[in-house]
């Protein structure tokens, strides 16, 4: 199941040389902190890292230092004796990255102090369908642009799949080009005719559901908006380009759940259509496939004298329940593994033992580290 000889390296180290890596995968599979000892195993290699997160658990925020930090931020994380480079963590603020995106991409400060002045701002940048996933892969453009790190470490947004992040940007450039919006914003024969329906028919049917000034406001909002967003795409680059440049690297985090294992493939699939290059999968929280318990009897005779006889049967009876959902666990480790690199033989696959409790400090995520071993079929 395991190569002993590959241990002591981790996808990374063993994968091209990127200066962008995307960690991606389903929800609840430890993509969070996959990510971050990805990127502290980097830096410890000499690298200056920096890993953005998204939803880290309370306790990677902690190891991360994270727990009382302001988000938006990018906060040095102390590494354990011998490594040599740096690591920065930088928790993701979505209303940070579209208010940096405005202040650097409007016409004019005054523009940039309107937009974000509008009431209706805050709640459409914030709960805009993508927004999250857009500021994300914008915030990734704006770091890859300044080169003040060797490497970025992206914690992907726990989205449905692969789809809605990687099609993240796409959505939010409706914000510019779609007709209902130059509707609304004032631009609107055009769009008009599109749809099919008179401008002022449209513009008051808006306005008795929110009210002249509401609609104003609104318009107002997705003007200027949208030319930002128009401006920041046109001058910092195409999203997609950067995805499937050699300088950018995918590695798929899922679990040996069989749900996630399906997640997993799938996402796989996108990620090959999408022209992007994937280093790796890691396989998080495996166990071993366990061998055969011992026949009832010796296992009775072992824990007489140990157990009290009145819960002797019972206690047996336990320690078998427990056992087999271990030998459970490790048969589907065993399973997702084969899976995977049956569909996908040329990508490397590298596990990680099942962990709990969850990091909480530095030395445990260099911990975590350590224990990737790569997969070897049996």
């Amino acid at each position: 199941m395991t190569d002993p000889s590959k241990s002591g390296s981790d996808p990374l180290s063993a994968a091209p040389p990127r200066r962008v890596v995307l960690c991606v995968g389903p929800g609840g599979v430890g993509k969070t902190t996959c990510a971050a000892a990805l990127a502290l195993g980097a830096a410890r290699q000499g690298q200056r890292v920096l890993v953005v997160t998204i939803d880290p658990s309370r306790r990677l925020a902690q190891a991360l230092g994270h727990d009382r930090a302001r988000a938006g931020t990018e906060l040095p994380v102390p590494l354990p004796d011998g490594a040599r480079g740096s690591l920065h963590a930088l928790l993701l603020a979505t209303e940070v990255v579209f208010d940096r995106i405005v202040h650097a991409y409007a016409e004019t400060p005054a523009a940039a102090r309107q937009i974000t002045g509008n009431p209706i701002y805050r709640a459409i940048a914030e709960n805009l369908g993508g927004a999250l996933e857009y500021a994300a892969m914008a915030q990734l453009q704006l770091l890859h642009a300044e080169r003040r790190y060797d490497l970025i470490v992206l914690d992907t947004p726990p989205t449905a799949n692969a789809i809605d992040f990687l099609s993240a940007p796409e959505r939010i450039h409706e914000v510019a080009t779609n007709p209902a919006t130059k509707l609304i914003s004032g631009g609107g024969k055009i769009g008009a005719r599109l749809l099919g329906v008179g401008n002022g028919l449209v513009l008051k049917a808006l306005s008795a559901i929110g009210g002249g000034e509401f609609l104003a406001e609104l318009g107002a909002f997705l003007r200027d908006f949208s030319g930002v967003i128009a401006a920041f795409q046109q001058r910092a680059g195409d999203f997609s380009s950067l995805l499937t440049s050699p300088e950018t690297g995918v590695v798929l985090a899922t679990s040996a759940a069989p749900l996630s294992v399906r997640e997993g493939l799938d996402f796989l699939q996108v990620l090959h259509e999408r022209g992007l290059r994937v280093d790796g999968v890691v396989l998080n929280r495996v166990l071993p496939p366990f061998p055969p318990p011992p026949p009832p009897p010796a296992l009775r005779a072992a824990l007489a004298g140990q157990v009290a006889e009145p819960v002797l049967d019972d206690t047996v009876r336990r320690l078998e329940e427990a056992y087999a959902g271990l030998r459970v666990q490790g048969e589907q480790s065993v399973a997702a593994g084969e899976a995977l690199t049956r569909a996908y033989p040329t990508i490397p696959l590298w596990l990680l033992p099942l962990r709990d409790p969850s990091p909480t400090s530095i030395a445990d995520l260099a911990d975590l580290v350590a224990q990737f071993v790569r997969w070897s079929p049996r």
